[in-house]
């Protein structure tokens, strides 16, 4: 079957490659720049070629040649990017991005739009964002690979993703879309911007909505199960404010999703999000200085009813809950330069809270909780002459968690409970060199540590976990610490049509959090007994021990001529358990949901005058669902193609078609203990776009 896709590919391309024989060859466009500015890096504009880290940089132009539908779509095209979207559009907030060989948890990157801090106190992750913002929105993607706490602190081990957004024009811009197609799903979007000498304003607006799909094989699907409803709205606006030099930003997005799930239980969610930031930049002379801050709002309300064998009907009470919280942050920074020598310097502050109420048929449960985060950093870049760039940072940070409770009014003897305050704090480091063998060539090296500090989930709450499963909280929990973590590579391009890229990296944690299941003998006295069900797995979140990763990336991409263009990236990665102490039988197994060997290919053929053509392969190999490294629960590696054709028709209008799963492939990116979740099969969506 693999190769049986491999040569519907092959054949794929030779099709369309007689097409480009049949065009002038003109001269190819270069295959990628090293004079690429990213401020991810390093929090200050800096070309790639000075920069000891891998980065990739994703332009609107290149989205546009994708077959992608949300923002994580883009990122699983990208090397050392996996990504686990398990149903499709119909996923509701379950989305994962792993980098580094950090397995599914995403709270171990972190990610930024427009350099502000998505990452939430409440999970450490980012939640339902990859739903809330629309691809056509999108200017480009700035991805920094490895050890980045030294500049931004908690979450940022993997590496960073800043999502940077299309800015105001002094020329009235914007567009609209729309795309609709298999398994009743339609997306819609606009945006417009417009500026005066003094004055921006962007607005934008989408909408997505899919009647999902039979996501279980078999007879897990029951003849009553009912396929997932979906429904996300959101609308931005933002206003650009020049006074001078200096520029303000202000921003407000909001984002609502409904969810409606039938299986064996139904939840009727709903997911609202507001979101406020301003941004400050200031330029004096050799200094730059800037302000940010921001207001995250969220709520979460799902109502959850059994199915009744005897009415055909949801309409046996399980619980419901209702979960406000919310993050607000300030950032402070100074960059300047200082001879050869560029000097950062800031500081981040940020705070959040989180209000849990589960409603039962007996009573209630609740439980909540603040996190408070402050942290200093610096970071210095010299220029030793034209060949040499040496960069080294350090950030400190601590954070306390405080005024966390726990009420339980389930049974005939309420109990409420008081969780101790508790902080921490973190050393962060960073050193890194880049050598410039010549202007298209850079060697570098970097190396540092990192840390996630605990989310306020995973220390405060006590509930179920879908119908199988009962989280209980742990108060105790400490940060997972990278100990160390360092890289090797280089970047080359030997000439204008090609690009070579390769790294090796390798790093060491310790207090990796994992699951320990816990007997019901083994409850807090502020658990009462009898509360879930007696099949229900009792599982809590503890520091487990160490884990050793190490891996290679390594891509080219090519020019062929003006038109055609492709590129392969590979990344082989190793994680393994060292150490745990709570199953020393698991030391020696590989981290859960990290394959070994993951390939990306892409053909993509750009005539203007014709159409152009995107096809792309990911190539994914098998993965333990756990810690025992279970062959039973181990999932299959697979191949999926996608595809996506637009043309021109007329100027600012297009007309595209996109295919996912080509090949209909049927293949997983999760599994429970008892039923496999299998990705979306074969889908279709034609749509419109046009741009002024």
């Amino acid at each position: 079957m693999k190769h049986c896709k491999l040569l519907f590919l092959c054949i794929l391309i030779c099709a369309f490659a007689s097409i480009a024989q049949a065009q002038e060859k003109d001269q190819a466009p270069s295959a990628v720049e090293l004079e690429k500015t990213v401020v991810t890096a390093t929090r200050t504009e800096t070309p790639i070629v000075d920069l000891p880290v891998s980065v990739t940089v994703i332009t609107k132009d290149d989205i546009n040649k994708m077959s992608v539908k949300t923002v994580d779509d883009v990122l699983n095209k990208v090397a050392g990017i996996n990504v686990r979207r398990c149903k499709g559009l119909a996923d509701t907030g379950h989305t994962t991005i792993g980098m580094r060989g950090l397995g599914r948890d995403t709270s171990r990157i972190l990610f930024l739009k427009d350099g502000i801090p998505l990452n939430n106190t409440y999970t450490g992750s980012v939640g339902n964002f990859w739903d809330v913002m629309s691809v056509d929105d999108i200017e480009k993607i700035e991805i920094v690979r490895g050890a980045s706490s030294a500049l931004y602190g908690s979450s940022a081990m993997g590496g960073v993703i800043n999502i940077i957004t299309r800015p105001a024009t002094k020329k009235i811009a914007g567009g609209v879309s729309f795309e609709g197609g298999t398994l009743d799903s339609y997306i819609a979007n606009a945006r417009f911007s417009g500026a005066t000498d003094r004055f921006g304003l962007r607005v934008a607006a989408g909408y997505k909505t899919t009647d999902g799909y039979e996501y279980y094989k078999g007879d897990k699907w029951k003849d009553y199960y009912k396929t997932p409803e979906v429904q996300n709205t959101n609308a931005s606006v933002g206003g650009d404010i020049w006074i001078g030099e200096s520029l303000l930003k202000l921003d407000y997005t909001y984002f609502h999703q409904h969810s409606l799930t039938r299986t064996s239980t139904e939840y009727d969610g709903h997911k609202d999000t507001n979101e406020y930031s301003l941004n400050y930049s200031l330029p004096i002379g050799k200094t730059d200085l800037s302000v940010k801050s921001y207001y995250f709002d969220y709520s979460t309300e799902t109502e959850s009813r059994k199915y009744n064998s005897t009415t055909g009907a949801y309409d046996r009470f399980y619980y419901d809950y209702d979960i406000p919280r919310d993050d607000w942050g300030l950032m402070l920074e100074a960059s300047t330069e200082l001879g050869s020598h560029r000097v950062t310097v800031g500081t981040d502050l940020k705070w959040g809270k989180c209000d849990s109420r589960y409603t039962y048929a007996t009573g209630k449960r609740d439980f909540g909780g603040k996190q408070d985060l402050y942290s200093l950093y610096v970071n210095d870049e010299m220029f030793a002459g034209d060949k040499v760039v040496l960069s080294a940072g350090l950030r400190y940070d601590y954070w306390k968690n405080h005024d966390a409770d726990f009420y339980d009014d389930t049974t005939d003897k309420p109990y409420a409970f008081p969780y101790p305050d508790k902080n921490d704090d973190a050393w962060s480091p960073r050193a890194g060199v880049v050598y410039k063998v010549r202007e298209d060539t850079r060697l570098r090296t970097s190396f540092g540590t990192g840390f996630k500090a605990p989310s306020l989930y995973n220390l405060y709450r006590s509930g179920p976990h879908g119908s199988t499963r009962f989280d209980l909280a742990n108060p105790g929990l400490g940060p997972e610490k990278m100990t160390w973590s360092y890289d090797a590579g280089f970047d080359m391009e030997p000439n204008d049509n090609l690009s070579l890229t390769l790294t090796w990296y390798q790093s060491s944690f310790k207090d990796f959090l994992g699951d320990r299941t816990v007997d019901p003998d083994e409850l807090p006295p502020y658990i009462p007994p009898g509360q879930f069900d007696p099949d229900m797995a009792i599982i809590q979140k503890v520091n487990m021990g160490k884990i050793d990763i190490y891996g290679v990336e390594a891509g080219f991409e090519v020019a062929f001529n003006s038109k055609w263009s492709a590129f392969v990236n590979h990344t082989y990665n190793v994680s393994k358990i060292k150490k745990y102490q709570e199953a020393p039988e698991d030391e020696g197994n590989y981290l859960s949901y990290c394959p070994k060997n993951v390939t990306k290919i892409g053909f993509i053929y750009d005539n203007p005058a014709w159409f152009t053509l995107g096809i792309y392969l990911t190539n994914v190999g098998s993965r333990y669902t756990d810690f025992k490294n279970s062959d039973t629960k181990k999932l299959e590696g697979y191949q999926v193609i996608d595809m996506k054709i637009l043309r021109e028709i007329f100027k600012g209008m297009e007309v595209f078609l996109s295919l996912d799963n080509v090949t209909d492939e049927d293949y997983s990116e999760y599994r429970s203990a008892t039923t496999i979740t299998y990705c979306p099969p074969f889908t279709a969506m034609l749509g419109v776009k046009y741009d002024f």
